[in-house]
């Protein structure tokens, strides 16, 4: 809006109060800033100013424009610097609502400005009128009539904020009045739905709240609703006939008693056999008596449940106890038989090394006698092939048990080097192929590119031999065995299969337990200690690895091992 040629300042403010009166009414903040623009453009044209600023101090006591004539003024940060700074040093001015004039820049040049307060609101200036210009223009009259509109603005903001005021607060006494009503909505619900029976009465001694569970318990009839606002001392009437000893009811409770003593927790017998237990509280609001609360259970079924609690605690004791017994038993127990799994090991230890000596005498000597084989009768040289090959057998067998003791000890170090998988399977094949020649066997062997093995080569070598020689000797005759070597990066997979008997599923769990054999195994007449196996997990794990096994009777086998490429 634009304001019309003003002649006088009289007509100046009659047109600023106008305005902002009415902007204020109209608009929802109420305040009448939206009008301010007009008028400050019809102050600076009045007194032939460069521009008209209003602005309001904030709760720091810092200048905020309101308005500005012309508008990018409002923007000017160095001119509202300068302002801050004039209203700082003469702040006793605006302490009084008075009037200020000084030397500032607008524009890159010298202007004056006029800077006029109205009257502060509880220690702040609600508004203040500068105008920037001559200062042989800077009449008596603009100091009033500056001073008048600051006044008119500030009485609007004056009246906006009581306003707001006013009507926070109705708000907030419509909220609490909500709130109110809705707890006393929800305390009639809640003491509706409660369990136990409650009784309030008011400081007459009228019933002001019932619920169900109070009638039910005490077989009133009539619907907690139409007792509300009857008398106290009824209800006690008939419900005295309710008890065993009626008296005792209404004399604990306080019912027809003036001391008003709190009673809590207190049982007493019901004329059906029940118990009862109740509470009675006086209500005191701020030290005057205002009625009473009473509180009942049936306790009967509860003490029945207390009584079987009690059991069920008992007998959970009892259990627990004769658990944590048998418990102290087992422990005792493994104690027991791990020392005579480690006395077992220690003889098997000590067996082991006594018999290679003699083993190795007879197996030395024998092979001594039959360097001379041309010399021998054919009976003699049977029979020393007869010693030669038990012997061995018993050797291997004896230095099985010896290896597998000593890996379960972990008294065996692994002696790692940087080793080449083909390497190893190609050595391990190697030298099983002539036992496999001698039963018309192939073996077939697939070797992925990968990289080195960290691991002992000598104990790879003894797992690889293992299940190499296992299933050469569990495949028939013109079978076929297959090796297969790959890697994900992480470690390297190794699998031995092969075409041969197969192992009954329910028996792969236990595969791997020393002694332990198939039973096709046993009942095909096939020789074998059960060591084998128990040999190939022993070097896996200690290398960080894992075996796996699936197999078919009939179909074949397949042992998988997994080796990390860096244990």
């Amino acid at each position: 809006m634009t304001a019309p040629p003003l002649a006088s300042p009289v007509d100046l403010v009659g047109f600023a109060a106008s305005q902002v009166l009415l902007d204020g009414v109209g608009t929802e903040a109420g305040t009448g800033r939206g009008a301010l623009q007009p008028v400050l453009g019809a102050l600076a044209d009045l007194f032939g100013c460069a521009a008209a600023i209003a602005l309001r101090q904030d709760a720091g006591k810092e200048l905020i424009v309101l308005a500005a004539h012309p508008g990018p003024a409002a923007a000017d940060q160095d001119l509202l610097a300068q302002l801050s700074a004039l209203s700082a040093v003469h702040g006793d001015v605006a302490h009084r609502g008075g009037s200020v004039k000084a030397a500032l820049t607008f524009g890159g040049r010298p202007v004056t400005v006029r800077l006029s307060y109205a009257a502060p609101e509880a220690g702040r200036c609600l508004c203040a009128v500068a105008l920037l210009g001559d200062p042989a223009r800077f009449a008596m009259e603009c100091q009033a009539t500056t001073r008048g509109i600051a006044a008119i603005m500030a009485a609007q903001i004056r009246h906006a904020n009581d306003t707001a005021e006013l009507a926070e607060r109705l708000h907030a006494e419509r909220e609490a009045r909500r709130s109110l009503a809705d707890q006393t909505g929800r305390l009639s619900s809640l003491i509706a739905a409660a369990i136990p029976g409650i009784l309030v009465s008011d400081e007459n001694g009228l019933i002001a709240q019932i619920n169900a569970s109070f009638c039910d318990l005490f077989g009133i009839e009539d619907p907690p609703g139409k007792l509300i606002g009857t008398s106290t001392a009824d209800i006690v009437l008939r419900i005295k006939g309710a008890f065993a000893d009626p008296s005792e009811f209404v004399c604990r409770t306080g019912a027809i008693s003036t001391a008003r003593q709190p009673v809590e927790g207190e049982q007493t017998a019901s004329a059906d056999g029940r118990t009862f237990e109740r509470d009675y509280w006086p209500i005191f609001v701020d030290g005057d008596y205002r009625g009473d609360l009473w509180l009942a259970w049936d306790m009967s079924g509860r003490t029945a449940f207390a009584e079987q609690r009690e059991r069920l605690l008992a007998a959970e004791l009892a259990a627990r106890e004769a658990a944590e017994q048998a418990q102290a038993r087992l422990a005792e127990q493994n104690v027991r038989l791990q020392g005579l799994d480690e006395a077992k090991t220690q003889f098997i230890s000590t067996m082991s090394h006594e018999l290679r000596t003699p083993l190795t005498s007879i197996i030395s000597f024998t092979d001594l006698i039959m360097d001379d084989r041309d010399k021998l009768a054919p009976e003699t040289l049977s029979s020393l092939l007869v010693i030669q090959r038990n012997a061995g057998r018993l050797l291997r067998l004896v230095g099985d048990l010896l290896l597998l003791s000593r890996l379960e000890q972990g008294v065996i170090p692994l002696d790692l080097a940087v080793v080449s998988v083909t390497d190893l399977i190609s050595e391990a094949v190697s030298s099983s192929s002539a036992r496999a020649a001698d039963r018309g066997m192939t073996i077939d062997v697939t070797v992925a590119a990968g990289p080195p093995l960290r691991a002992d080569p000598l104990q790879i070598r003894q797992m690889l031999d293992n299940l190499l020689f296992n299933a050469i000797k569990y495949t028939g005759q013109d079978g076929n065995v297959r090796v297969r070597a790959t890697h994900d990066g992480q470690r390297w997979r190794i699998d031995v299969s092969d075409n041969g008997i197969g192992i009954p599923a329910d028996e792969l769990g236990h595969l791997f337990d020393r002694f332990v054999r198939a039973s096709n195994a046993r009942t095909a007449g096939l020789p074998g200690t059960g060591l084998g196996l128990a040999v190939v997990k022993a070097i896996t794990e200690l290398h960080g690895g894992s075996v796996e096994v699936r197999s078919a009777v009939g179909h074949g086998t397949t042992f998988s091992v997994y080796l990390p490429v860096s244990p």
